[in-house]
């Protein structure tokens, strides 16, 4: 029979989601399905999932401060870390949130290269940003007083594109969520990009984002799946099912 003294003082590993708005509103009930629900569900009683979404922030605001909220190995053991940001660095050229992306690969390296991740040494996963659909983005903006677009679908997809760049370099697994989205709802590579002005309007495109930048319940499946099948590729011992539950289960207490 298991003793209090057994499971005492044990603390659950952290999965901690890093990123912009995309990432703070996959909390959000109202979404009806998020990633860090899905997330904490599918780890229950492995890890504590912990979102660290910061609506509005690009790569220069996530590194200015990083190391004011990772913890410290003597704090607490980060797991898995998934660094989600794109979204808002991509914005068209003269708009506050512009970062070019050079920059903005840069500021993705030095957040894998960080002294406090290398501290913590967790498995690092990249998402690309998602891609626009600039027919429902239009309301966004003008909500903004906006004149112009902040956003293209092509710019957006270049920033994707860089994500990937990031990770071959350092070899990080990327969730290359970008290509799910557009293949999901029948896109091929040398169409013109569905979500553009070039394409025609896409009803079910339309489904996977609130305002166009956005996600509903039924885009943040497609990011959770992603980023399940790279734990699932690349850590395979890290699965849900392959890792015991920190506290044992209650029938251990009467053997």
């Amino acid at each position: 029979m298991a003793s209090s003294n057994d499971v005492a003082g044990k603390a659950y590993d952290q999965f901690i989601l890093f990123g912009d708005s995309i990432t703070q509103m996959s909390s959000d009930p109202a979404m009806g399905y998020g990633l860090q629900p899905a997330l904490q569900d599918a780890y229950s009683r492995k890890l504590d999932v912990i979102n660290r979404g910061f609506g509005g922030y690009t790569t220069i605001h996530a590194n200015n401060v990083f190391a004011k909220f990772f913890p410290a190995p003597e704090t607490a053991t980060v797991r898995f870390m998934t660094i989600f940001f794109g979204a808002n660095d991509a914005c068209v050229e003269g708009h506050q949130q512009h970062v070019p992306i050079e920059t903005f690969k840069e500021n993705l390296k030095k957040l894998i290269q960080h002294p406090a991740t290398v501290a913590q040494k967790p498995r690092i996963i990249l998402i690309t940003p998602p891609p626009i659909n600039e027919y429902q983005l239009e309301g966004f903006d003008h909500a903004k007083d906006t004149a112009h677009p902040s956003r293209t679908a092509a710019i957006t997809k270049t920033y994707g594109e860089a994500v990937k760049e990031v990770g071959k370099s350092l070899n990080v697994p990327v969730a290359d969520i970008w290509t799910t989205f557009m293949h999901s709802v029948g896109w091929q590579e040398g169409q013109p990009l569905i979500g553009s002005r070039d394409a025609p309007r896409n009803e079910k495109f339309d489904s996977l984002f609130v305002d166009g930048l956005h996600l509903t319940g039924d885009g943040y499946r497609l990011v959770f799946s992603e980023v399940m099948k790279e734990i699932n590729a690349t850590w395979p011992d890290e699965s849900p099912n392959n890792l015991p539950m920190v506290f044992p289960a209650w029938t251990t207490f009467y053997e």
